[in-house]
């Protein structure tokens, strides 16, 4: 008969540190791995030992987004000057078109990961809009979308904006995700053949939230958001023009903008409404008001990657948190074979 015993979870620290120790056999499980360190563990000296599981998209998503607020406080004027471009539509839109997700998929996530046309993460197939198209990087309709709106460039191939001035902006990002960073220099190596100068600024993650929602003396910023609830609800900080996580423009007193109040009206009213297809009909037009306006632009969504020691029995991650432990109380230990070692 199989048997139970004492089981090690390690989802704390590092997760260089999480691998090290799986592998070594000090932990049983391992949650929610990088694709590089699955790829390790794939190929690992002892890789016959492990259950390693792609599971698939996920409700995990990174995205870039843009400060459309005014900063607490005096500002220095080229920071004026940058979030006035930043606010402008169409330059927003150029930046999403000329965006290789696809690259970002390769590169950084080893092609276990999905690109994003909207807010919304492929895992939850419930209530992503599946009308929005999927990205397709389009430097030429970029270049269309500037020029529209009286941007043009120099001989030496800067970006000048309406008045004439070097278009520049800084990104955020956090120091502690390696994924995060790549992705913004990524983008900064996107937005330089459009003639744009990207800087990246890392910072820990609490002095980058500082300067989004206390401050918002910054110009824009990579950040990720995950849940364990396939329902929008949870997300209302972000959605609501008064949320503290509606990043482009928190704790709002009224929206700033007429799609911003469309959105509010829309996410109260889902809120109240029991019925899941009229819900449906108004999340995915919060999504679309979203991608019309460009206040954050959906990056990529990695796949959910788990291991566990291979005589751990009924091990079924799943896309939804707890992703290994859901099925917990019918987890046992196989007992191994006889004369096999321990």
């Amino acid at each position: 008969m199989p048997y139970l015993d004492e089981m090690t979870f390690l989802f704390v620290g590092s997760e260089d540190n999480q691998v090290l120790r799986f592998q070594a056999g000090e932990s049983d499980m391992v949650n929610r791995l990088g694709a590089r360190n699955f790829a390790a563990l794939e190929t690992s000296r002892r890789a016959s030992e492990f259950s390693l599981v792609n599971v698939g998209a996920g409700l995990e998503y990174s995205f870039l987004f843009f400060n459309l607020g005014k900063p607490v406080g005096a500002v220095p004027a080229e920071l004026s000057a940058h979030l006035e471009v930043l606010r402008r539509l169409k330059f927003r839109q150029a930046v999403a078109e000329a965006i290789d997700r696809e690259s970002m998929v390769r590169t950084i996530y080893l092609g276990k990961a999905s690109v994003m046309p909207g807010p919304v993460p492929p895992g939850n197939r419930y209530w992503i809009n599946e009308k929005l198209p999927a990205p397709v990087r389009n430097l030429a309709r970029a270049r269309q979308l500037l020029e529209s709106d009286g941007f043009h460039w120099n001989r030496a191939g800067a970006l000048l904006d309406p008045s004439g001035h070097p278009v520049a902006f800084s990104i955020l990002t956090s120091n502690s995700s390696a994924e995060r960073l790549q992705m913004a220099r990524l983008i900064q190596d996107d937005l330089k053949q459009l003639g744009i100068q990207v800087a990246v600024t890392p910072l820990d993650l609490r002095s980058l939230l500082d300067l989004v929602q206390k401050t918002r003396a910054f110009e824009a910023g990579i950040l990720s958001l995950g849940t364990a609830d396939a329902d929008p609800n949870p997300d209302l900080p972000l959605w609501l023009s008064s949320g503290g996580n509606h990043f482009w423009n928190p704790e709002q007193k009224t929206p700033a903008t007429p799609w911003e109040a469309e959105i509010d009206q829309l996410m109260r009213r889902q809120l109240v409404t029991r019925e899941y297809t009229e819900r449906k009909r108004m999340f995915d037009r919060v999504q679309e008001l979203v991608v019309e306006n460009r206040p954050m632009v959906a990056l990529v969504s990695p796949n959910v990657l788990v291991g566990a020691k291979k005589n751990l029995g009924n091990f079924r991650p799943a896309a939804l948190e707890p992703t290994t432990l859901w099925n917990v109380e019918q987890l046992y230990w196989r007992r191994p074979s006889p004369g096999a070692r321990p």
